[in-house]
């Protein structure tokens, strides 16, 4: 078995701003952190057994907020005060569970590192099976120099320096014996074996692999982010029927009325176009099928639960709504004076500042289905951001 384990814990002191709290690793754009975009693509690897991650017991609430949805995911480990501690704490909790087991095999990667490739995971998995370690590496391309006493400055030869990288993978119970064994502070685990009899392989690394370690770091991994956007549009509509009652609901708003609306939940078409839009946009199905009318524990179900099905979804691929244009075909209620109290409220269930909401209103004159007698349709128009986490 493979186990990914995920250094989370350390304070990143060095990428915070004053204004900034989090450590680096929870720091999130468009509502994806470094730990959440890492944690995305390294569940996607089916060759990876299980994932955990070790965390600093502060940031408990930010860890949990990045998890959602991810597979193969074990119970956090809370970290020590050193990269090495924490290091030792994660191996020690999988040792517990699979150091009697077989091929037990473990890479260790920093949490700062959100954009390691699947190819070089794949390669290190491939030379474990060979070799007792491995160690993505990238050569240093930089002039080189020593500073010494005085301001002394010493010539390096590039070529004989190499700069070492996560993933480093191992067997499970020898670098368990390794760091019992050794007692120094490293800030890797690589160094564990450079004295020892192990056999190792390193892989050739990558540029995109780099380590965020300062504020500006942490603006690069926001604008390469950022640069991985797309827009994608979704549609939705719905009708009902006018019957007996004295109150319709309407995006939801509940409006005294002379009717009330044929539906199996609360009729709300405005919300429920609103609903199939999103769901549209990022191909989700529609509202029918996550709520079959046939289902009796959605009877007269208030549509708010709808939307927040879809909202739930749209969290999950780290999508934001950009805007929402509406049309309602209606002769009844009248719209306009009621338009802005519908606003407000649509703002504040979905999120999205008032002036990116537009309702338009229509009649068909007295034509067709849609009139004063028979019923009320909606049509919604939704942009939504998304990031691209391939």
């Amino acid at each position: 078995m493979i186990h990914f384990l995920i250094l989370a814990g350390g304070k990143g002191e060095r990428a915070k701003k004053a204004n900034k709290t989090l450590p680096k690793q929870y720091m999130d754009f468009n509502n994806i952190s470094p730990l959440r975009y890492l944690l995305k693509n390294i569940s996607k690897i089916n060759e990876i057994s299980s994932i955990t991650v070790v965390v600093s017991k502060e940031n408990i609430k930010e860890y949990k907020r990045d998890i959602k949805g991810i597979k193969n995911i074990r119970r956090y480990v809370i970290g020590g005060k050193t990269r090495k501690e924490s290091s030792l704490k994660g191996i020690k909790n999988l040792k517990n569970e699979f150091g009697n087991k077989k091929n037990q095999k473990i890479l260790i990667h920093d949490a700062a590192r959100p954009f390691i490739s699947r190819k070089i995971i794949l390669q290190s998995i491939k030379n474990l099976k060979k070799y007792n370690a491995t160690c993505p590496y990238i050569n240093i391309e930089d002039t080189t120099k020593s500073i010494g006493s005085r301001n002394k400055i010493s010539n390096i030869d590039r070529n004989k320096l190499i700069s070492l990288q996560t993933p480093q993978g191992f067997d499970l119970n020898k670098i368990f014996e390794l760091h019992k064994k050794n007692k120094k502070e490293y800030t890797d685990d690589f160094s564990l074996i450079t004295n020892e009899e192990i056999s190792f392989k390193l892989i050739k690394g990558s540029k995109e692999n780099f380590k965020i370690t300062t504020y500006e770091d942490l603006l690069i991994f926001r604008d390469i982010i950022l640069s991985k956007k797309k827009t994608l549009v979704g549609i939705g509509f719905d009708i009902h029927a006018f019957t007996d009652g004295n109150e319709i609901t309407l995006g939801g708003v509940k409006l005294k009325s002379k009717y009330k609306l044929l539906a199996h939940s609360d009729g709300d078409v405005l919300l429920h176009s609103i609903t199939d839009a999103i769901l549209g946009a990022i191909s989700k199905n529609d509202i029918g099928f996550h709520f079959p009318p046939s289902k009796s524990k959605y009877k007269n179900s208030n549509s708010v639960l709808f939307l927040n099905k879809a909202l739930n979804f749209l969290r999950k691929c780290n999508g934001k709504i950009i805007n929402l244009d509406i049309n309602l075909i209606c002769d009844y209620p009248k719209i306009n004076p009621i338009k802005l109290k519908l606003k407000k409220n649509l703002s504040n269930l979905i999120g999205l500042e008032i002036d990116k909401i537009n309702i338009k209103a229509t009649t068909t004159e007295d034509q067709g289905f849609i009139n004063f007698k028979n019923g009320i349709a909606s049509q919604a128009i939704i942009s939504i951001e998304v990031i691209n986490e391939e």
